[in-house]
């Protein structure tokens, strides 16, 4: 009789959850992200194609940085350790898929006792040795998806790391790419700094020679020494800015501080010179890594929250225990008298418990909230690197442009004062102001040519490239 109720609550808990289905809602992308019109494209831009779709390799091209490149995702500690979390968390999918299968413990007592000499109760000549071995199974039905619901948001979890380890790699290799061409940069300025200072002997020689023919003074002379000072303490400058990005490379390799091959002749106007290929912002969803893990981050907040709503149901759990038990090592092996087992099945409804499964739903509800402005911000934050990006690769384009004519336009006026101070017709101000000139737009231009770069390289993160 006492079988026959268990099993017919059992059936009719089972009907009900079948005519009611469960409570676990599927995950549905809102439609109230602001997708549409999510970057500025600018005229200029190719919205067909995207970067996103070129591999790491075949956008930085030079065979160094690629080598610096591969270094760094095996030896960079962040690398690192957003693998060991995804390990981590991976353990924890293992453990939430086996909470739908039941549990099996076993477990081996023994006891000896013997009564009070002088108590109430009748002494036996022996004291009672007891043994007992016990195989125990539990399973709680998963009824109303309340486990599946948590496997699933574990799951989430899991995908949410592994999107984050992509989004780590694709930094480092965007910060190894970006400190990379700061140093051919800087390379460049220390060229043309010893070139000036070649030009500023040559005039200080000049200007000397002028002096021996009384046609300028000996002030002449020590602003040249001057000017050939100044133009020497860049170098010192640049080479302290060349050591500390040769360091911070080193640092994202995971190593010691060291000095980083490079390019020599690596020409800073050519790279990437063709029309940024951005795509349409729907693919800043597919394609970039921490907005995907952003959305997988919601994901699991959904899953949490269905799981934590359907712990204020009715939970359904079977138990029970075989084993052997039995007074005496030689009465334990006498089956089946020394059997005992046990079967329970137990159906418990919360009632009151301090308001802790109501308040684990409703802070589950708003974390789920909490989530979703996240993965909102995040998009819009894709999509505002995205146009700043092109703004800056736009207008610093054209801001190199006038950069380059000046520069040009200096370097003439230079050669032609030199000329005409040698003749008379203009005064050794001209041709230092002239000189100062030319240095300092020529630094500048070059510092223009690597803002570009580095943009392209931002672009080229901000799209999603860098990480298939």
């Amino acid at each position: 009789m006492k079988h026959s109720i268990i099993l017919y609550i059992n059936l009719s808990v089972i009907t009900v959850a079948l005519l009611l289905g469960s409570c676990a809602t599927p995950y549905q992308r809102s439609d109230q992200l602001p997708v549409s019109g999510l970057f500025r494209t600018f005229t200029d831009a190719d919205t067909t194609n995207t970067l996103a779709a070129v591999s790491v390799y075949d956008f930085y091209a030079d065979p160094l940085l690629q080598q610096l490149i591969t270094e760094a995702l095996d030896s960079n500690t962040n690398v690192r350790l957003a693998i060991n979390r995804l390990a981590q968390v991976s353990q924890y999918v293992q453990q939430s898929k086996a909470a739908l299968f039941p549990t099996l413990n076993v477990g081996v007592n023994g006891s000896v006792y013997d009564v009070s000499k002088y108590g109430n109760s009748i002494r036996p000549k022996n004291p009672f040795t007891e043994l007992q071995l016990a195989a125990t199974a539990g399973w709680e039905i998963d009824i109303w998806g309340k486990l599946s619901s948590a496997k699933r948001a574990q799951q989430a979890q899991y995908f949410e790391q592994a999107a984050t380890v992509r989004a780590t790699q694709t930094q480092i290799a965007s910060d190894i790419a970006a400190a990379y061409y700061q140093l051919i940069t800087l390379d460049h300025q220390r060229a043309i700094t010893e070139q000036s200072i070649e030009s500023y002997t040559s005039y200080l020689q000049t200007v000397e020679d002028l002096k021996k023919s009384a046609q300028v003074t000996e002030v002449a002379v020590l602003q040249a020494k001057s000017q050939l000072a100044a133009a020497k303490a860049y170098l010192p400058q640049i080479d302290a800015s060349i050591a500390m990005e040769e360091n911070y490379i080193c640092l994202l390799l995971g190593k010691t501080p060291a000095s980083v091959p490079r390019s020599s002749s690596f020409d800073l106007t050519i790279f990437h010179s063709e029309t940024p290929e951005i795509g349409v912002p729907a693919q800043l969803l597919s394609n970039r890594p921490d907005v995907q893990a952003a959305e997988f981050a919601l994901r699991a907040a959904h899953e949490e929250f269905n799981a934590a709503r359907a712990a204020m149901y009715p939970q359904l759990t079977l138990s029970g225990s075989v084993g052997p038990d039995a007074k005496g090592l030689s009465n334990w092996f006498n089956m089946p008298g020394s059997l005992l087992w046990n079967a329970v099945a137990g159906l418990t409804q919360p009632i009151f418990n301090g308001r802790a499964l109501k308040t684990q739903k409703e802070v589950a509800r708003l974390q789920e909230d909490a989530a979703f402005i996240s993965f909102k911000q995040t998009l819009l934050d894709a999509g505002n690197e995205v146009s700043n990006a092109l703004a800056s690769i736009k207008f610093v384009t054209q801001q190199a442009a006038y950069q380059k004519e000046q520069v040009d336009a200096l370097k003439r006026a230079y050669e032609y004062s030199q000329e005409l101070l040698v003749n008379g017709y203009a005064t050794y101000l001209d041709v230092l102001s002239a000189q100062n000139s030319v240095l300092s737009s020529e630094l500048s231009l070059y510092s223009t040519y690597n803002t570009i770069i580095q943009q392209k390289i931002i672009l080229y993160r901000a799209l999603g490239g860098g990480w298939k």
